[in-house]
C-alpha cells in the first residue's frame, strides 16, 4: 500500500475482475467508450495475478503506465478475468492498493463457459488441435481432484475448475461491498445497452451517453487449420495489441481476412450426455452460487441459475 502513496488521485479505480469467456472483452469496450471512462492501454493488464500464486507485485509504476494520457476522467478501467479465482489474496490485493476502487463480475453458464473456455484454448494452440472435449473434461477432472488445476502451469485446463463461483464469490462481497457488481453474460449478450447502461447507472455516470455507443461482440474464438499461420498471427495479435486496442475497425477487417484463410468450422456441440456429466459437476456450486447472490439483494437470475 505504501507504495501507491501520494498517486491516489491517478490509480485506477475500475476493475473488470471476472470471469474469463463471460463477455468480458465485450464489456470493457463498452464502457471505454463513455467519456468519463478512461480505458487502460491493454485490456488485460494482469498486474495482479501473482498474488493468485503467492507473489509479489511490480511496481506500482509499472501499472500506472498503462493509464498514461488520463485527465479528469472520473474512472480508470482495467479488465483482467483472472483475477476473480485468486479469491481474498487478489480482492484484498486490488482494495489495498487501490482504495475505493469499484469491480465487475460478469458471470455465465459454467457449462457453456467450459465448452466456451475449452474452444479458446485450443484456438490458442494451448492444447493438442485433435482433443475433444471430453478428454479434457477428463484432464481438468483429474487435475480438480488433486487440487492442482488452479496452479500456474495446468492453467489450459482450468476450464472446469474455474466456474465453481461460489468458492470466490464471498471473499470479494466481504471485501468489497456494495462496490461490487455483479451482471450476467447472458444480458450483455442479449441487452448490451440495457447492461451498461446499469452499470453507469451503479457508477453514477451520464446514462445518455450509452446512447451512441457500439455494441459489438468481439474475441470469438475460431478454430484453425494451419498450425504455423495461427501461431504468427497469434504473435502479431500481442505485438499490435496496443495499436489493435486503438483501432478496433482495423483490426476486425484483418480478421475476417484471416478467418477466410485459415478458419475451419467450430467443432459439433457435446453431446447430451457430456453436458449432464457438467451439469452434475457444477449443480452443488450453482446452487450455492443462487443462494449467496440472492442474499446479496442481485435479481434477475438468468435460467441456469435459477435451476441451480
Amino acid at each position: 500500500m505504501d507504495a501507491a502513496a501520494g498517486v491516489s488521485g491517478a490509480l485506477p479505480n475500475l476493475l473488470i475482475v471476472g470471469v474469463a469467456k463471460a463477455a468480458t472483452t465485450s464489456l470493457f469496450r463498452y464502457l471505454s467508450q463513455h467519456p468519463e471512462i478512461f480505458p487502460a492501454d491493454l485490456k488485460e493488464l494482469r498486474y495482479f495475478t501473482p498474488l493468485r500464486y503467492d507473489e509479489p507485485l511490480a511496481p506500482i509504476g509499472d501499472y500506472l503506465a498503462h493509464f498514461e494520457g488520463r485527465t479528469t476522467q472520473r474512472y480508470a478501467l482495467e479488465a483482467t478475468p483472472g483475477y476473480f479465482p485468486g479469491g481474498r489474496a487478489v480482492a484484498a490485493g486490488i482494495d489495498g492498493t487501490l482504495p475505493g476502487a469499484r469491480v465487475i463480475l460478469s458471470l455465465r453458464d459454467p457449462s457453456d463457459r467450459c465448452w466456451s473456455y475449452f474452444r479458446f484454448v485450443k484456438s490458442r494452440v494451448r492444447i493438442p488441435p485433435d482433443m475433444s472435449f471430453e478428454t479434457y473434461l477428463d484432464r481438468c477432472e483429474e487435475l480438480h481432484r488433486r487440487g492442482t488445476d488452479d496452479q500456474r502451469e495446468h492453467q489450459p485446463f482450468w476450464g472446469l475448475g474455474a466456474g465453481c463461483y461460489s468458492t470466490w464469490l464471498p471473499s470479494w462481497t466481504e471485501v468489497f461491498g456494495d462496490r461490487l457488481r455483479v451482471v450476467f453474460f447472458d444480458d450483455v449478450m442479449t441487452e448490451p445497452r440495457t447492461a451498461v447502461t446499469g452499470i453507469c447507472r451503479w457508477l453514477d455516470l451520464d446514462t445518455d451517453a450509452v446512447g451512441s455507443f457500439e455494441f459489438a461482440t468481439d474475441n470469438k474464438s475460431e478454430q484453425y487449420r494451419h498450425k504455423r499461420l495461427q501461431l504468427a498471427a497469434l504473435a502479431l495479435n500481442r505485438r499490435a495489441e496496443r495499436f489493435f486496442t486503438r483501432h478496433r475497425t482495423v483490426k476486425r477487417s484483418l480478421v475476417r481476412v484471416y478467418h477466410r484463410s485459415n478458419s475451419q468450422p467450430a467443432p459439433d456441440r457435446p453431446s447430451p450426455q457430456t453436458w449432464a456429466r457438467l451439469a452434475q459437476f457444477y449443480q452443488p456450486h450453482t446452487a450455492a452460487l443462487a443462494r449467496q447472490l440472492t442474499d446479496l439483494g442481485v435479481r434477475g437470475h438468468p435460467g441456469w441459475l435459477s435451476s441451480g
